[in-house]
């Protein structure tokens, strides 16, 4: 048996909504599972050398977790990843190797689990929603933890992202620090005034999707949660977001924890908001590079291979 899984970048955050709400992205990291070749294990692409030196294989984790949680053994197996997602970089790359692990398995066992199972299982291996979610789901993704704990009851609502929308990117060529580390510097409580400041715009996000009303992104993906206190790990940050702005951008934020800028514009606007966080960048001296994606409007699919 031989199947392929691809699975999208995300974005979570975005913006305003801290842990809540995330974006997939049309940039798939693969996962070839194959079980007339057990044991053999091939990277390829980003990451492909972290992964050598022994950087934690989230792929085989998630298949272990899978095999824990529903009981059913996973058949000796190959794998092939394939990743284009770059590490670190606040995309979503460990969000889509747990989740394409937890495929390969679902489908190496002919388990059949939902999505909702497969989020489940996904969330405390990642520790929050907002990347994991679009991962599986596409699009955007509101997923709230019911009770306020990792591996809770959740509600998930998919939003479709409007036609015509695109992510312009910024990626740093580095990383700054992990997503644990990044979020080691975020306090435990915060004043009345910054947490109505980002409900309100959370709220908003999800009315400028809902609804198609970009002109409203502006203000719907301003943060004062994270952002603020990120920003110490990468100072270019608010002028990069700036410059998106300036390019033609509706909104624009720092992507996940960063270091990577996510902008979201029109398709004529897209490449000048690339380009403009670019060429700030470079009077930064920031190296990277910029990237126009579209929206994935579905999550990680799974086929079968001859």
């Amino acid at each position: 048996m031989k199947v392929r899984v691809t699975v999208p970048a995300s974005v979570g955050n975005t913006g305003s909504a801290l842990d809540a709400l995330g974006t997939a992205l049309e940039l798939r990291n693969e996962v070839v599972a194959d079980t007339d070749c057990p044991g053999e294990l091939s990277l390829k692409g980003e990451g492909k050398e972290l992964l050598q030196k022994g950087q934690p294989n989230l792929v085989q984790e998630a298949m272990r977790r899978f095999e824990q949680a529903t009981g059913k053994k996973v058949p000796p197996h190959g794998l092939t990843l394939v990743n284009h997602i770059p590490f670190g970089r606040g995309l979503g790359s460990s969000a889509a190797a747990l989740v394409g692990g937890l495929l390969a398995a679902d489908a190496l066992t002919g388990a059949g689990l939902s999505r909702m199972q497969l989020l489940q299982l996904a969330v405390p291996m990642e520790g929050h929603p907002d990347n994991a979610a679009p991962a599986i789901y596409g699009g955007a993704v509101l997923a709230v933890e019911n009770e306020g704990r990792v591996g809770g009851p959740m509600t998930v609502v998919p939003l479709r992202i409007p036609s015509g929308w695109k992510a312009a990117l910024f990626i740093p060529e580095f990383v700054v620090v992990s997503t644990r580390e990044a979020r080691s510097l975020l306090p435990r409580e915060v004043p009345l005034a910054d947490a109505v400041h980002n409900h309100s715009r959370s709220a908003l996000l999800v009315a400028a999707i809902a609804l198609e009303r970009p002109e409203l992104l502006r203000v719907a993906m301003q943060d004062r949660l994270h952002q603020p206190h990120r920003r110490k790990l990468f100072p270019p940050m608010e002028s990069l977001i700036e410059a998106a702005l300036s390019g033609g951008a509706w909104g624009a934020c720092l992507a996940g924890a960063g270091p990577s800028i996510l902008a979201i514009a029109s398709e004529p606007k897209a490449q000048g908001a690339a380009q403009a966080m670019k060429d700030a960048a470079h009077g930064q001296k920031v190296p990277g590079r910029a990237l126009v994606l579209d929206f994935a409007p579905a999550g990680a699919r799974v086929e079968p291979l001859t």
